[in-house]
C-alpha cells in the first residue's frame, strides 16, 4: 500500500496493490484455521505458496483460506492447492495465474458440499447452487441486503423445506455465513452483500452438472438499479414478509407464506388487508381453487404457487396485468389452463408450470412477447409446444422431465437471437430444431433423449456445455471442425456411437469428456487428445476400446478412469503429471504397462487396478500423496513393493491377491493414517500393526496368522474386524475397542471364548462359544447361522436389540423353553430385509439406551415395559413372529402396509398386548373391530395414518373398550368424528388429538345414549382446524367429562363453546384470533 498526494481538502488517497510474497504468505497463516495450519504439509508448503504466487490480491489468499478451512485438513486440499499453484505459476499473465488460483478456490469451495436436507434433489448441493446464484445475480446487481439474498433463493428452489419457510430462512441463513466465511460474499455496513469481485470472473461452466437451473429466473431479470427487488424482509410466524410494524398489513409489499398458516386463517381473510402487496410466494397451499382476494391484487408482479397439488382452476388470475414472474408448480390436479389467461399478462417474463399435468400451453400463450424463461419441467402430460418467434426475449427454454412431449411445432429457433440454454432432456422429441447462429446459446442438454444423430454443432459458437447422456439410440455426432474454442463439457455416457469425429482434436478448451457405458465405441482417433491441454477429467469406462492413442499432452488431466475396459497394455502416463485418481478395475484383459513406475505421478492420490490380470505392478515406492491402493482380487500379481514412501496411505486393499508374495511386514508400522486394511484371502502372514492407531476396518479372512491370538496392539478405533477361516485360538481382549460394530468370526474351528462387547457378530461354526452379553448386542444380521452356533444357551440379561429378518423367531420356536428361561423380558424390533437399509438409524438409536428412553416417553410407553415387539416395514404378514406377538405385551407397528385393522394381526396372536402403537401404517382404514384380543388393550396410539376412516367400527359391542384407559391420535387427516356414544370407553382417562385436519366432533351422539366421560382425567386438543364441537351444545362440560381436572386446547379455530371451556379452573385455551389464556 502506497500513500499518495494530499487533496486540497486534506483527503490522503491510498493505492492498494498486490501483497508481497511475504505478506501472502503471512495473511495465509493467519486465514486458516489451526487444524490446517498446524497440519504438517501446510507448513511444509506455506513458503513455497507465498513464493509461488506471484504477489497475489488480498482477496485470492482469503478465498484460498477459506477452501482450505473448507476441506483442508486432509492432505489431498492442500495436494490440490499445490497442483492449482504450480499450475498457475505457469501462466505468464498475471490475470490468468490469478483467474487459476480463483478456478481452484471456488471447486475446492464447492467440492463435497451436500444440500441441507434430504432427498434426490437435496443432494444437488445447496452451497454450490445459492453461490452459483449469487453469481450470476451480482453479474448485473452491486448489492443487496442479506435476507433478500436468502429469500431469493429460497424462491429459486436451492434450499428445501418449501412447506416450512422459517426453517428455509434459517438453511439458507447458514449458507449464506458460509459463503462469507470463505471469501465469496462479503458482508458490508446495513446488512449489506456483494460479491468478491475476482469471483464474478470463473468461468461458467457449470462442471460436473452440480448447478440446476433456476425456477424462476430471478438473477437474470434484475438490473442494476432496478427498483423490482423484494426489499427489507424478516422471517417471523411461518411467514417472511416485509419489515413492517405488525398493524400495517396494507404496507406488506413481499410475502413468502406456508400453506398451513393460510389453511388455520382462511386465506380470503388473511389476503384482505393486503391488496398492495407486490411479490407473493405460498408453499404447499390446500386450496382447491384461489382465493378471490388474489384477483384484486393489481400490483402483484411475482406470484408463485409451489406444491399445490389440491389446486384444480386458475381462472381468476387472468385479471393480473402487472405479473412478470408467475408460477403454478407441481399442481397434479390442474388439467386446464384457460385458452386467454395470458391475454393480459403481457409484461411476463418468467414462466414456470413445473410438474403440471397440461397436455398443451393456451393460444395466448402467443402473447408473452417478454418472456424471458419458459420452465416446464416435469409436465408429464405436455404433448407439443407451441410456435416461439413471437418470443424473441426467451433465454432459458427448459423442457426437461416431460416425456410425452413430441413436437415442436417451431421448426426453427434461430430467430432467438437471445437463447442460451435449451433442456430437452428425458423427452420424446427425435429431431432438434434449427439452431442457426444463436451468438449467446452455450447450453445444449439432450440427456434420454431420442436422436440418433447430432449435426447442428457447427452453427453453435458460443456453445459450452453440450450433454447427451442416456441418449440410447444416438449412433453419431457432428464433427467439431470449427467454432467450438468453447465448448468445455461434453457428455457422451450411455450413447451407442461407434466412433468420435477426428476432428475431437480441436476441442481445445475441453474440460470433462465422458464416454463411459458408451458399447460400441471401439477406438478413439489416433490424434484425439492431441490439443486439449485443459482436460481435467476422462472417463471411458464400459466401452469397448482395445487401444488408447496418446496422452503425453494431457498435462492438466486429474482422472482417467478406464474401468470395464478391454485393453490390454496401457500407454505411458509420463505427460500425466497433475494425474490424481487412475482406476481401471475391472479391465479383465489388463496385463502388461508401457511404464516400468509410476514414480512421476507424484499427485496421485487414487489407484485401483482391481480384478486386473496384472503381474507387476510399476513402482509407487516414493507416491508420497497416494491415499488408496486397491488392488482386490488381481490374483496373478506375483509382486508388490511397499515403502516408507507410502506413510500417507489410507487404504490398501490385496484381497484376492492369492499369487501375491510376503511383504516387509515391518513396513506398514510406519502408516499412522492406514484405516482401512483387506489382506483377505492371500497367503501373507499377518503384518505387524501395534502402530496403525486410525485402523477402521481389518479384513485378515484367510490369512496365516502365527499367533494364538492377533496383536492389535494400538487399534483401538477399529469399527470392522474380520478373522474368519483363520487358525486363532482366542480373541484378544475388546475392552478398549469402543468404535467396534462389526466381528465377523466365521470357521473358527480353534476358537475358545468370544470376548464381549458392544458389537453386531456375525458367526460361523462356534459351538465353543462360553458366554455372551446380550445386554450389549444390538443387532442381529439375518444371515447369522443360528443353528450351529448355539448361542441361546448363555442368555444372561433381557435383550434390547433390532433383527433382520424373522429367522430368529422360527429358531425360538423350535426351543420354547428359552421363552421362560432367558426371554422373560425383551424389547426386539424385526424389520423387514428389503427396509434394512431405510432402518438402520432407527436401530441404533432404540438399541441407545438414552434414546430408547427418549422414544418411549415421548410416546406415551408405560414405565415398565417388560416385552415389547416392533415390527417394522412388511409388506405381509411375517409368519414368523406368531410366536413373539402372542408373548408381546406392547406391540407397534411401524410402515406394514399388510394392517388395515387390528384384527390383521390374527386373533389368536395378541391375546397379551395391553398396548399398541401404530405409525406410518398407509392402509388401515379402521383399528378396533371388536375382536376378543382387542378387549385387553389399555393404552391405543396411532399416528401418521393417512387412510384411516375410523377408530372403531360400526359393529361393535357395548362395553368392548372397557379396559381403554389412553387414547392417542396424531395426523389422521381422514377421520371426522372419535366416538359414537354407544362405544365409549368408559373408564378412558387420557384423551390427546393432534393434527387431525378433517375432525368436526369428539362424539356422534344417539338417542339411546347419552355421552360421558366420568373417568377422563387430562383432553389435550391441538390443531384441529375443523373441530366444531366436543358435545351436544345442550350439555354442559362438567357433565361430559365429570372427573376432568386438565383440558388444553390450542388452535382449533372453528370451536365452539369456548366461554364455557374458558370457564373451567384447570384450563389452557390458545387461539390465534383469541387471548391467551391461563
Amino acid at each position: 500500500m502506497e500513500k499518495g498526494a494530499e487533496s486540497e481538502e486534506n483527503e490522503v488517497f491510498l493505492r492498494l496493490g498486490p501483497l508481497s510474497k511475504a505478506d501472502a504468505g503471512i495473511l495465509l497463516q493467519e486465514r486458516v484455521k489451526e487444524s490446517v495450519s498446524d497440519h504438517e504439509r501446510f507448513k511444509i508448503s506455506i513458503e513455497g505458496i507465498a513464493d509461488k504466487s506471484k504477489s497475489l490480491p488480498a482477496a485470492v489468499v482469503v478465498l484460498i483460506a477459506g477452501a482450505l478451512n473448507h476441506s483442508g485438513e486432509h492432505d489431498s486440499a492442500v495436494l490440490k492447492l499445490e497442483s492449482a499453484l504450480e499450475e498457475a505459476a505457469s501462466h505468464e499473465e498475471a490475470d490468468k495465474c490469478i483467474r487459476s488460483l480463483v478456478h481452484y478456490g471456488y471447486d475446492m469451495l464447492l467440492s463435497g458440499d451436500k444440500a441441507l436436507t434430504t432427498g434426490k434433489d437435496a443432494t444437488d448441493m445447496a452451497l454450490a447452487n445459492c453461490c452459483w446464484h449469487s453469481r450470476q445475480f451480482f453479474l448485473k446487481r452491486a448489492g443487496v441486503y442479506y435476507n433478500e439474498l436468502i429469500v431469493n433463493w429460497i424462491l429459486e428452489g436451492y434450499i428445501g423445506h418449501v412447506d416450512q419457510v422459517e426453517k428455509a430462512y434459517e438453511d439458507g441463513h447458514r449458507v449464506l455465513m458460509k459463503l462469507i466465511d470463505r471469501g465469496m460474499l462479503k458482508m458490508q455496513e446495513d446488512n449489506f452483500v456483494i460479491m468478491e469481485g475476482l469471483a464474478l470472473e470463473v468461468p461458467d461452466c457449470c462442471r460436473d452438472g452440480y448447478i440446476r437451473t433456476a425456477s424462476l429466473g430471478l438473477a437474470s431479470l434484475y438490473e442494476d438499479g432496478d427498483s423490482r427487488g423484494l426489499g427489507m424482509v424478516i422471517p417471523t410466524d411461518r411467514m417472511i414478509k416485509t419489515l413492517c410494524n405488525r398493524e400495517a398489513c396494507d404496507k406488506v409489499s413481499t410475502l413468502l407464506i406456508d400453506g398451513s398458516r393460510l389453511y388455520v386463517e382462511g386465506p380470503d381473510t388473511f389476503f384482505q388487508p393486503m391488496q398492495g402487496i407486490q411479490d407473493l410466494a405460498i408453499f404447499n397451499p390446500r386450496f382447491k381453487l384461489l382465493p378471490s382476494s388474489l384477483s384484486k391484487m393489481q400490483k402483484l408482479r411475482m406470484l408463485v404457487l409451489r406444491g399445490c397439488d389440491e389446486l384444480q382452476k386458475i381462472d381468476n388470475i387472468q385479471e393480473l396485468k402487472s405479473l412478470t414472474v408467475l408460477e403454478i408448480s407441481g399442481a397434479s390436479n390442474l388439467e386446464v389452463i384457460p385458452d386467454v389467461l395470458f391475454e393480459q399478462m403481457i409484461h411476463l417474463q418468467s414462466l414456470n408450470f413445473s410438474a403440471v399435468p397440461i397436455k398443451s400451453l393456451p393460444s395466448s400463450f402467443s402473447k408473452l412477447s417478454e418472456l424471458r424463461w419458459l420452465i416446464l419441467r416435469k409436465c408429464s402430460c405436455l404433448e407439443k409446444l407451441p410456435k416461439l418467434q413471437a418470443h424473441k426475449n426467451l433465454e432459458v427454454i427448459d423442457l426437461s422431465g416431460a416425456i410425452s412431449l413430441k413436437t415442436i411445432e417451431e421448426e426453427n429457433l434461430s430467430s432467438l437471437q437471445k437463447l442460451q440454454k435449451l433442456d430437452l432432456s428425458h423427452t420424446q422429441i427425435d429431431q432438434l430444431p434449427i439452431l442457426d447462429k444463436l451468438e449467446k446459446f452455450t447450453q445444449l442438454l439432450l440427456k434420454g433423449c431420442k436422436f440418433t444423430g447430432l449435426s447442428i454443432l457447427k452453427y453453435l459458437p458460443a456453445l459450452q456445455i453440450l450433454d447427451l447422456s442416456g441418449s440410447i439410440t444416438l449412433k453419431e455426432i457432428d464433427d467439431f471442425s470449427e467454432n467450438k474454442n468453447d465448448l468445455k463439457i461434453l457428455h457422451l455416457s450411455k450413447t451407442i456411437i461407434f466412433h468420435l469425429p477426428s476432428s475431437v482434436s480441436n476441442l481445445q478448451n475441453l474440460e470433462l469428456l465422458d464416454l463411459s457405458d458408451a458399447c460400441n465405441l471401439v477406438e478413439i482417433p489416433e490424434n484425439a487428445f492431441r490439443e486439449m491441454r485443459y482436460l481435467r477429467h476422462l472417463n471411458l469406462s464400459n466401452t469397448n476400446i482395445e487401444k488408447l492413442p496418446s496422452l503425453s499432452k494431457l498435462g492438466n488431466l486429474r482422472e482417467l478412469f478406464l474401468r470395464h475396459c478391454p485393453m490390454k497394455k496401457l500407454p505411458k502416463t509420463e505427460g500425466l503429471t497433475r494425474l490424481q485418481e487412475l482406476d481401471l478395475s475391472n479391465a479383465s484383459s489388463l496385463v502388461d504397462f508401457q511404464d516400468k513406475s509410476f514414480e512421476h505421478l507424484a499427485y496421485l492420490r487414487y489407484l485401483n487396478f482391481s480384478n486386473t490380470k496384472i503381474k507387476i505392478l510399476p513402482s509407487i515406492a516414493n507416491l508420497k500423496n497416494l491415499r488408496k491402493v486397491l488392488l482386490h482380487n488381481c490374483g496373478e500379481l506375483t509382486e508388490f513393493s511397499l515403502s516408507k514412501g507410502l506413510e500417507k496411505l489410507e487404504e490398501l486393499d490385496l484381497s484376492g491377491c492369492t499369487a501375491l508374495k510376503e511383504i516387509e511386514a515391518n513396513l506398514l508400522e510406519n502408516m499412522l493414517h492406514l484405516r482401512s486394511l483387506n489382506l483377505s484371502g492371500t497367503s501373507l502372514k499377518s503384518p505387524h500393526m501395534s502402530n496403525l492407531i486410525n485402523l477402521i476396518e481389518l479384513s485378515l479372512r484367510g490369512c496365516k496368522l502365527s499367533d494364538s491370538e492377533p496383536d492389535l496392539g494400538k487399534c483401538t478405533k477399529l469399527e470392522v474386524l474380520d478373522l474368519s477361516e483363520t487358525d486363532i485360538q482366542s480373541l484378544p481382549s475388546l475392552d478398549k475397542f469402543g468404535n467396534l460394530r462389526d466381528l465377523k468370526l466365521r470357521w473358527l474351528f480353534k476358537i475358545r471364548e468370544a470376548a464381549e462387547s458392544e458389537i453386531t457378530y456375525s458367526f460361523g461354526n462356534l459351538n465353543g462359544v462360553l458366554s455372551l452379553d446380550w445386554e450389549k448386542i444390538k443387532h442381529l444380521p439375518e444371515e447369522l447361522n443360528w443353528d450351529q452356533c448355539g448361542i441361546f444357551k448363555h442368555i444372561k440379561n433381557r435383550p434390547c436389540m433390532s433383527v433382520s429378518g424373522t429367522k430368529i423367531f422360527k429358531n425360538l420356536k423350535e426351543e420354547p423353553g428359552l421363552w421362560d428361561t432367558c426371554f422373560k423380558e425383551f424389547q426386539f424390533s424385526v424389520c423387514a430385509l428389503e427396509k434394512e437399509d431405510r432402518a438402520r438409524d432407527i436401530w441404533w438409536h432404540r438399541a441407545d439406551p438414552n434414546f430408547r428412553k427418549i422414544y418411549f416417553q415421548t410416546h406415551s410407553f408405560p414405565k415398565t415395559i417388560g416385552r415389547y415387539l416392533e415390527i417394522l416395514g412388511f409388506d405381509k404378514f411375517p409368519e414368523d413372529v406368531d410366536d413373539v406377538l402372542m408373548k408381546a405385551k406392547y406391540v407397534s407397528l411401524i410402515e406394514d402396509k399388510f394392517v388395515t385393522c387390528l384384527s390383521d394381526l390374527r386373533m389368536g396372536n395378541v391375546n397379551a398386548m395391553k398396548g399398541c402403537w401404530l405409525e406410518r401404517c398407509v392402509k388401515m382404514e379402521t383399528i378396533l373391530s371388536g375382536a376378543e384380543m382387542e378387549k385387553n388393550l389399555t393404552i391405543l396410539w396411532a399416528s401418521n395414518l393417512p387412510e384411516l376412516k375410523s377408530v372403531f367400527s360400526e359393529g361393535m359391542q357395548s362395553g368392548s373398550l372397557a379396559n381403554l384407559t389412553e387414547l392417542y391420535l396424531h395426523c389422521c387427516p381422514m377421520i371426522e368424528v372419535v366416538f359414537s356414544s354407544s362405544l365409549l370407553p368408559e373408564n378412558l382417562k387420557i384423551l390427546q388429538i393432534k393434527f387431525c385436519d378433517e375432525l368436526k366432533t369428539l362424539f356422534k351422539p344417539t338417542e339411546s345414549k347419552e355421552c360421558k366421560l366420568r373417568e377422563l382425567e387430562k383432553l389435550h386438543l391441538v390443531e384441529l382446524p375443523k373441530l366444531i364441537r366436543m358435545w351436544m351444545p345442550l350439555e354442559n362440560l362438567s357433565d361430559i367429562f365429570p372427573s376432568l381436572p386438565e383440558i388444553k386446547i390450542k388452535e382449533c379455530p372453528k370451536l365452539e363453546n369456548l366461554q364455557t371451556i374458558l370457564e373451567f379452573p384447570r384450563r389452557s385455551v390458545e387461539n390465534s384470533e383469541i387471548e391467551e389464556y391461563h
